[in-house]
């Protein structure tokens, strides 16, 4: 049977068309930490998709705090409405515009768990508050998400049946509830946080951007709503500015990637020198970030041929104007391991949006503290204030990591990672806060690598590996050695 032609098109707000997720998070730690709490990975988990009933019981149950959830609610609603007001709208690339053409184009609702207020603050920034026929709120309905109910109402009120309406969502509650509505369902997964692995399994059709949503491809001759999510439709190409490689490596393919290069590398270590891990036993399954001193540039190999498989790593860096240039940039970023930024830090804010979506993944974000590489292994340079603001802003363990014997390698030799006690977050990520478990972290890594002993020059093969991919700031090794030797403190 021929399939029925997509008449209507429904949105998601948050993470879809507003990059949203991070400030929902972002209010809610402020509210657990005004009351003496601290807000989790898993806690944000327990709340995605859910309308402000439900998600302000939670927030009042899993936080045991004794006050009324509408109290919660109000508190939490008031924060988001104030972050439009002083911030704007935080729009995904070429979102706005997508909603504008396809509205244009046929009849489109919006559909989301936010609250009204929330929802209308969010209209209004954008300047969308004229492109839908229909606006529902979970808050209107009895269940929210993965229920039917908010996307049912919203086709009720296009007066379009649920079996010819398309609904864009980012989140697996979402691409579930479409589903149970019998609507098509089109993911785009949102890179600040991204879905549930299995997220493109409930849908019919995945794309990277909305941008890349065309009208052509809602035609029934490209796109069968009644096909499985497995053959899903490939997308025209996109036609806004490209996307960073890092958004471009499809889930699977990231994964694959990562098995293949740890395993690769895990040999080619082991072939080469002999890793060891001590402290194994001080690391956890569960998010963290990894701050470690720097000797050169095959530290961040050593640490994917030693630490373990469970959480992923992600490396915060490298500085780089242009990840493809340089032989150790493109095999980092083969990998899909990495979140760079560029030299002036003018797209920071995207990085540390990427950062919280590796934790918000259950990954672990390795920060080498230093910011660069030097020379001698007993030597710690001051270290960046990053590592201790990602932890104090993410609410996980920050986990000092000392690296000996790379600042010089040769065949065979012993390469030690020693693993310390994990810093617990306490405190908010403001100044005093940051300065304080920054410099927890520098005493840590101090005391594990003063004793480290200096390795001996080797031979012709190691002195071109050591160098092979090493960027000294003052130009060279020698010059680097005769600065670190010269620096108050050393």
């Amino acid at each position: 049977m021929a399939p029925r032609p997509i008449e209507a098109v429904i949105f998601d707000l948050d993470g879809v068309i507003v990059d949203s997720e991070i400030w929902w998070d972002d209010v809610r730690k402020a509210f657990a930490a005004e009351h003496d709490r601290i807000w989790t990975v898993e806690d944000r988990h327990a709340v995605m998709g859910a309308n402000s009933r439900q998600w302000s019981e939670t927030i009042r149950q899993r936080l045991d705090l004794d006050m009324p959830a509408g109290a919660i609610e109000r508190a939490i609603v008031d924060g988001m409405v104030e972050r439009y007001r002083r911030n704007g709208p935080p729009t995904i690339d070429g979102a706005v515009d997508a909603v504008r053409r396809i509205a244009a184009d046929r009849p489109t609702a919006l559909a989301s768990s936010s609250h009204p207020e929330v929802i209308e603050a969010a209209l209004a920034a954008t300047g969308l508050s004229g492109s839908f026929r229909a606006i529902v709120s979970s808050d209107e309905v009895a269940h929210g998400k993965p229920a039917p109910d908010v996307f049912l109402e919203a086709a009720r009120r296009l007066d379009v049946p649920p079996d010819r309406t398309l609904v864009v969502e980012d989140s697996l509650n979402g691409l579930r509830a479409a589903k149970a509505a019998g609507m098509t369902a089109v993911l785009v997964p949102n890179q600040s946080v991204p879905p549930a692995p299995d997220s493109a399994d409930h849908a019919d059709l995945v794309i990277d951007r909305l941008a890349d949503l065309d009208p052509a491809a809602l035609d029934p001759a490209t796109l069968d709503p009644a096909a499985p999510a497995a053959a899903a439709t490939k997308p025209a190409a996109p036609t806004g500015p490209p996307a960073t490689f890092a958004d471009t490596i499809h889930p699977i393919r990231r994964t694959i990637r990562t098995w293949i290069s740890r395993l690769t590398i895990w040999i080619l270590c082991r072939a080469l020198f002999r890793p060891s891990l001590e402290g194994r036993d001080r690391l956890s399954p569960s998010p963290a970030i990894y701050c470690a001193n720097h000797l050169g540039w095959i530290d961040p190999f050593i640490l994917m041929a030693t630490l373990p498989m469970r959480p992923r790593l992600m490396f915060f860096g490298p500085k780089e104007e242009d990840m493809s240039v340089g032989g150790r940039n493109r095999l980092m970023q083969w990998t899909g391991a990495t979140i760079p930024y560029r030299p002036g830090k003018n797209d920071l804010i995207d990085a540390t949006r990427r950062v919280h979506a590796a934790i918000g993944a259950r990954r672990a974000v390795v920060v080498f503290g230093e910011g660069r590489i030097q020379p001698f292994e007993s030597h710690l340079r001051r270290l960046s204030e990053g590592a201790a603001y990602f932890a104090l802003r993410e609410r996980v363990p920050l986990v000092p990591i000392a690296i000996g014997g790379t600042s010089w390698l040769a065949f065979g030799r012993r390469i030690r990672v020693r693993v310390g006690d994990p810093i617990q977050p306490v405190g908010r990520a403001n100044r005093d806060g940051v300065d304080a478990v920054t410099e927890s972290c520098r005493s840590a890594l101090a005391a594990m690598v003063a004793a480290q002993p200096q390795q001996g020059r080797p031979g012709r093969f190691g002195r071109w590996l050591t160098e092979l991919f090493n960027d000294w700031p003052e130009g060279s090794r020698e010059a680097a050695e005769a600065a670190e030797l010269a620096r108050p403190g050393a």
